[in-house]
């Protein structure tokens, strides 16, 4: 886990009732004639998926975790009793040319607690990249719309909470500039940093640019699981195929996790079932891969990701231990990156981690942080401790399965295991 720290870039003294100075016009006719409205309802949310879905493909964007796919399943498991907050931004004509996916998220102390104004699917699915989604043509007005929506509707939240954000995005640099311009206060945690590599034309291209040891390592071991016997590359991205295949990656996965002693959240029984909906959704979209590495017809490695324009991003992947001896692992990671080759992507995203093994793979890579937005309101000073004191209480839980593990006998490890899970990850209606 990395350390995080914490920088506070700006701090003005200003009088609560101006801590957002910024006034939206009556009727939410902004600059430029656009028009800013909310979808606060999951049924607001259906009808506008089909809209969502044609923007995120018009405007070109390759992050998965802002398709309506992802996080409109994110928002049917975890909404609960919390608020949905989407901002559209259209032109006079009706065209769109911003999505702001926001929810205002309930306190842990209840209804008089901070309210956060955070990204759907924040939290607990390992959702990179995050932002606003925008027609670059319409950049800056429509992120002043924005601003001056937000403004106009802020007795609705506390405070702002963007988790994970594009740092790279101009439109997230603009946003986050907006907020700071209009009298917030801005705390920024850093987390981990995002590998990623540029893909070549040929794999061979590629493979020449990395380590001699790695290259060398990859070919070996790959000759040497092809003697083990029948060796196969397996990629799935028929939904179908993917519902049927999906349990034996999971099962990899937990023998890889339950063989090193280590805790995984994406097995906790939520996390689970949100996938299984997401996958659903994703799969119908073609978004969705699942890659298998047989031997004889049976499945000793697998890898999960997606695949969204010309960018492949690695999710997750689980390992048959019994075969670590011939690395599966790095086997696997070299086939994912050939296959994104051979269909054309131009980047290979390995997501949050700074794992030694990605940095053997990647040649560059970018920082992830979340940034957060106070004002003087009382209700938005109080939310910075409350961030600090459940972020540590989580943490604690994580590290309790650690410290229990040698312990307990295994049924009721299990039974501890699973109300931590259900602790750390349940949504938030249980």
């Amino acid at each position: 886990m990395s350390k995080i720290s914490v920088h506070v870039l700006q701090t003005l003294d200003l009088d609560s009732e101006m801590a957002i100075s910024l006034e939206a016009p009556k009727g939410c006719v902004f600059a430029g004639g656009l028009t800013a409205e909310c979808l606060n309802t999951t049924s607001e949310l259906e009808a506008f998926s089909g809209e969502w879905r044609e923007f995120f493909r018009r405007i070109g964007c390759q992050t998965p975790f802002l398709s309506v796919e992802w996080m409109a399943s994110w928002w049917r498991h975890w909404g609960g009793k919390n608020r949905l907050f989407i901002v559209t931004v259209r032109q006079g004509s009706g065209r769109l040319v911003a999505i702001a996916p926001f929810y205002v998220r309930r306190s842990v102390f209840g209804p008089l607690g901070p309210r956060g104004l955070c990204f759907l699917a924040h939290k607990w699915v390992g959702s990179d990249h995050l932002n606003i989604l925008i027609d670059p043509e319409y950049e800056q007005p429509a992120i002043q719309a924005l601003l001056g929506f937000l403004a106009q509707r802020r007795a609705e939240w506390d405070y702002i909470e963007l988790a994970d954000g594009e740092e790279a995005s101009p439109a997230f640099v603009r946003l986050c500039e907006g907020f700071q311009s209009i009298g917030m206060t801005q705390r920024v945690t850093h987390t981990e940093t995002c590998p990623y590599t540029a893909l070549p034309s040929s794999f061979e291209t590629y493979l020449a640019g990395v380590g001699s040891n790695l290259r060398y390592n990859f070919r070996r071991r790959r000759r040497a699981l092809e003697r083990e016997g029948e060796f196969k590359f397996m990629v799935l991205r028929n939904q179908a195929e993917l519902q049927e295949r999906f349990g034996e990656f999971v099962r990899l996965h937990r023998l890889r996790f339950e063989r090193q002693l280590k805790y995984s959240s994406f097995l906790a029984p939520h996390i689970q079932d949100f996938h299984a909906d997401a996958l659903k959704h994703m799969a119908a979209n073609g978004m969705a891969r699942l890659f298998l590495l047989q031997v004889n017809g049976k499945a000793v490695g697998a890898l999960y990701g997606f695949s969204v324009g010309k960018t492949f991003s690695f999710y997750q992947t689980g390992i048959d231990p019994a075969w670590q001896r011939l690395s599966v692992g790095l086997v696997m990671m070299g086939c994912a990156i050939e296959e994104a080759i051979r269909t054309g992507h131009e980047r290979f995203d390995f997501l949050r981690g700074d794992e030694a093994y990605k940095f053997q793979w990647a040649q560059d890579s970018r920082r992830a942080a979340t940034h957060y937005f106070f004002d003087r309101r009382l209700r938005s000073q109080c939310a910075w401790p409350e961030v600090l004191a459940v972020r540590y209480l989580k943490q604690l839980a994580r590290r309790s399965i650690a410290i229990v593990r040698g312990l307990l006998p295994q049924r009721n490890l299990d039974r501890f295991v699973n109300f931590v899970d259900a602790s750390i990850n349940r949504p938030s209606s249980d």
